[in-house]
């Protein structure tokens, strides 16, 4: 699946990426990591395998720069990679509105 991004989701994305960085972590058990990404005011950075569990373990609700992922009624995680680098930020629920607008796909539920 793959998509054309509008100006107002690429607006949205670029915002998300552009937020305080907290490092991964080494050996981080996977609990604390759940936790550390969880906070929609940061870029969590994460590791390739966190990354890739994201990406296959449901499908995505969007791909384009990095991809959307939401199990059930929960606001959207957007993950991306970058420089080699993997990166998480979830969303609002008034973001996670606001996207799913401008991308033209339903809300989680």
């Amino acid at each position: 699946m793959t998509h054309t991004s509008s100006r107002t989701e690429n607006a949205l994305l670029a915002a998300l990426r552009a937020g305080p960085l907290v490092p991964r972590r080494d050996a981080e058990p996977w609990d604390a990591m759940i936790r550390r990404i969880s906070d929609p005011a940061r870029v969590a950075e994460i590791d390739e395998a966190t990354y890739d569990h994201f990406l296959n373990v449901l499908p995505p609700r969007w791909m384009g720069h990095g991809f959307l992922f939401a199990e059930g009624a929960e606001s959207l995680r957007y993950f991306w990679k970058w420089q080699g680098r993997y990166f998480c930020r979830p969303l609002t629920w008034d973001d996670t509105v606001r996207f799913c607008r401008a991308a033209g796909i339903p809300t989680p539920d």
